[in-house]
Formats: C-alpha cells, sequence, structure tokens
C-alpha cells in the first residue's frame, strides 16, 4: 500500500487533522491511526476507509493516474469558467491611500477616449467572444468613479455598450462618488460593486483620505447605502494588517447596525483583503501580515468577539468546505489568472495579465488600439504557469491548494514567471480548526 504524497497532517490536541487536496479529503483522527495507515498495518475497516478517502493508493502510479484526472478536470473547469476583463478607463484617483500599489505608476493620466473604448469592445469580442460563457467586464482604475468633466460621459458610454452587448459589469470604486454614478450604473446588469472601508471612521479615515486631507468615510457609506437602496449588490473590501485588524469588530458593529449584516450574500457580503505590497511602494512593511498570521489573528478576535462570524467566514483555503461537508471543492492547479482568465485594459490601449501587473511596461502582454496585437512571446510562461509546469510546486502536497500563488510576486521575488509565490496552507488549515472548535 502507498501512503499519498499529498497527504498532510496537523497535530490539533491529542488528535490529528489528516487532509489529502487531491482527493479532496479532510478527517480527524489520533496518532496510532495515522501511524499504522503510515506503516500500511491498519486493521481492514480504517485500510478501507482511507482507500476510499485517497489517502491511501495500491502504488505512486495510481496516484499519478488520479493527479492526471484531477488535472483534466481542472482544466475543463477553466475552459468553461468566466473570465474577467478589466477596464481602466483613468489611473487618475481623488484618494491618497497609504497603501496604494499603483502609486509607483508615475506620469499616467487623463480619460479614455471614445474610440479606444470602441475598440475595447472589437477586441474582446475578436479574442473572447467564442469562450464557454460570456466574459464580464470590470470597471478599475485608479477610480473609475470619479465625478469631473468627460468622466462621467464616457462611463455612461461603456455602460451602455455594455448593456448593448450583454456584459455584466462589475466595479472596483473606492465608494466616494458612487451615489452619483447609481443612475447610470442602474443601466447595466450589475454583477457586483466594489467599494472599500477598513475600519471604523477614525481608522479608515486615516489609510483612505482625499488628496486634499478631507475624511471620507461617511461619503462612502451614503452611497453604499444609496446603493444597497436600489438594489445593487455590494462586496465591501476591507484591507487589512497589523494596523487595522483590530478595529475591524467595530466595524462590524457599525455594519450591524445598518442591517447591512443581515441582508443575503447576493446583496451584501464582507471580503477581507490582505495588504501586501508587491512593488514596495507602502511605506511600512513592518504592518503586514502574511496570510498565516491574518486568519490566526483573525480566529482569535472571532472567538473574542462573535459578531465577526457574522461580518466575514473565512474560506481558510477549502477547509471550511471540508469542515461543513466533508470534502473540500477541486484541486486547483493554478491560481494566477493571469493572461488566461484575467486580462486587463487600460486607456493607452495596452494590455496586461492582471490588475497588479496593470500600468508597467515589464508586464504588457499586449495592445489593442490603436492596433490589436498579443506578445505571444511574454503571454507564454503566463499561459503555462500552473504547479505542474512550475519545478518546486509540482510535488508540494498543498499545491493543488496553493496555486503556486501570484505570478506577479513570484516575478518580483526571482525575475521568473515560473516560479513559486508559496502560501502558508498547512498553518491556515490550523486556525480553521480553531475556528471552528474541531
Amino acid at each position: 500500500m502507498y501512503w499519498s504524497k499529498y497527504n498532510v497532517v496537523i497535530p490539533h490536541g491529542d488528535k490529528y487533522a489528516l487532509i489529502n487536496p487531491l482527493a479532496g479529503s479532510f478527517d480527524i483522527a489520533d496518532k496510532d491511526e495515522i501511524q499504522a495507515l503510515r506503516d500500511g498495518i491498519a486493521d481492514m475497516d480504517l485500510m478501507d476507509y482511507a482507500v476510499s478517502r485517497g489517502y491511501i493508493y495500491d502504488d505512486e502510479q495510481q496516484e499519478k493516474a488520479a493527479l492526471d484526472a484531477a488535472y483534466s478536470e481542472f482544466q475543463d473547469i477553466m475552459a468553461t469558467s468566466q473570465t474577467q476583463v478589466l477596464l481602466i478607463p483613468t489611473y487618475d484617483c481623488n484618494f491618497s491611500c497609504i497603501y496604494c500599489y499603483e502609486s509607483g505608476v508615475a506620469g499616467r493620466s487623463g480619460i479614455i477616449s471614445r474610440e479606444a473604448v470602441d475598440a475595447f469592445f472589437d477586441d474582446m469580442e475578436y479574442r473572447l467572444g467564442d469562450e464557454a460563457v460570456r466574459p464580464y467586464i470590470t470597471l478599475f482604475g485608479g477610480e473609475p468613479l470619479l465625478n469631473r468633466p468627460g468622466q462621467k460621459d464616457i462611463i455612461a458610454y461603456t455602460i451602455d455598450k455594455a448593456a448593448d452587448n450583454a456584459y455584466e459589469i462589475a466595479v472596483v470604486t473606492n465608494g466616494y462618488y458612487l451615489a452619483d454614478y447609481l443612475d447610470i450604473l442602474s443601466r447595466a446588469h450589475i454583477r457586483e460593486i466594489q467599494v472599500t472601508l477598513d475600519g471604523p471612521p477614525e481608522v479608515h479615515n486615516r489609510r483612505r483620505r482625499l488628496k486634499g486631507g478631507q475624511d471620507s468615510f461617511d461619503t462612502i457609506m451614503e452611497g453604499i447605502a444609496a446603493a444597497i437602496d436600489k438594489g445593487m449588490p455590494i462586496n465591501l473590501r476591507v484591507v487589512t494588517d497589523k494596523d487595522n485588524i483590530n478595529d475591524l469588530p467595530r466595524l462590524a458593529d457599525i455594519l450591524e447596525h445598518r442591517g447591512w449584516l443581515d441582508l443575503p450574500p447576493e446583496r451584501f457580503k464582507v471580503q477581507i483583503g490582505r495588504n501586501y505590497d508587491p512593488f514596495n511602494c507602502f511605506g511600512n512593511n513592518d504592518s503586514l501580515m502574511d496570510r498565516a498570521q491574518l486568519w490566526a489573528d483573525y480566529t482569535e478576535l472571532s472567538h473574542q468577539y462573535p459578531i465577526l462570524k457574522k461580518f466575514h467566514q473565512p474560506e481558510f483555503k477549502g477547509l471550511k468546505q471540508a469542515i461543513e461537508t466533508g470534502s473540500m471543492y477541486a484541486p486547483t492547479f493554478d491560481t494566477c489568472p493571469a493572461g488566461k482568465k484575467e486580462w486587463v485594459y487600460d486607456l493607452y490601449g495596452d494590455i496586461y495579465g492582471c490588475t497588479a501587473a496593470s500600468g508597467r511596461e515589464e508586464y504588457k502582454l499586449g495592445t489593442y488600439f490603436p492596433e490589436s496585437k498579443i506578445f505571444e512571446d511574454r503571454l507564454e510562461p503566463w499561459r503555462r504557469r500552473d504547479i505542474l509546469h512550475i519545478e518546486q510546486c509540482a510535488s508540494c502536497p498543498v499545491g493543488m491548494v496553493c496555486g503556486g500563488g501570484c505570478g506577479v510576486m513570484a516575478h518580483q521575488r526571482s525575475g521568473e514567471v515560473l516560479a513559486p509565490d508559496c502560501e502558508p496552507i498547512a498553518d491556515i488549515w490550523e486556525s480553521a480548526l480553531k475556528y471552528y472548535d474541531i
């Protein structure tokens, strides 16, 4: 009998969590059961159960066949999943957030032209029109909803073209002028509106001020309330680090008082985004947290402040589903959608693979205006990027959960796209066991 190389054993009190991402299995076992399975001397009932759960194979070749089947299934899922195409109508922004990664994109200003918007739709239809599921468009920035001459008109023009061509629209906005755009946005099929709040008023206003130094919290809250009243789905994002994580319970109380945490998730949800700094734009990297620390701290806070379990329930890299259902989601061989299931078009006619790369010449993958052209030599490593093409990831026990991480982060560290950006998966799973009091 063969002990799967994808088995992960996590000590938890006097028990052990046994997890296999290839099989999607999760169980709690004691020390003797784990050792018996490792040694191939478990009793027949336990051995049969372990085989059925994918912890034990006849041999390595049988496991390899399961891996090949899972990879084929993953490719099928990717082929039928929806592509996100982001449009940056401007890199300009009215905020001076302390952690903005686009602060390193210098000298890029202006508003997209109608000709470029027309070319955007033409290029998207030409390159992605045959996909199994119609892509959706996300308005990104900079700040796409600036209230200034010309910008409202071009956003309205874009929204109307999207509606005419049956594209869903998502918006990533700081929310300051959201209320001013609701009539325009109501003309589209809105998938979601992502707005960022980084804590209660004094915390948020310290981190996300207007460029003139003014506060932004109250105006953003008014915009969110107006959007909710119109039935538009809100994805509230909280950019989190050591400086504001302990303030999340107070933000949760504010949202609870508004009644927003009682709305169904298709109308209102909270997303916790880890503050990270791929291009060294943030001035205080001592405040950054890796994901293991983020979810360990959040778990501890959730036990102290139960409102946080209503505010946001972490996925814990698939273990939430495993704990609730007994099975994880299908193996993920790639968590970097750049150049595959995500594209970014900017106002200058340039194409990038993802938002982290946008506006940076070294990550440009092509153009759509005035000429439509993909730089195949640049795109090729992004297309190939998955854990079976990254040497360090190919046999990693948690590779099918980590998926190789972020390609931009990997490239920044190593100079290579086909390099790992490792995630502390086992540590995150340990937090999940504590979160759910397993």
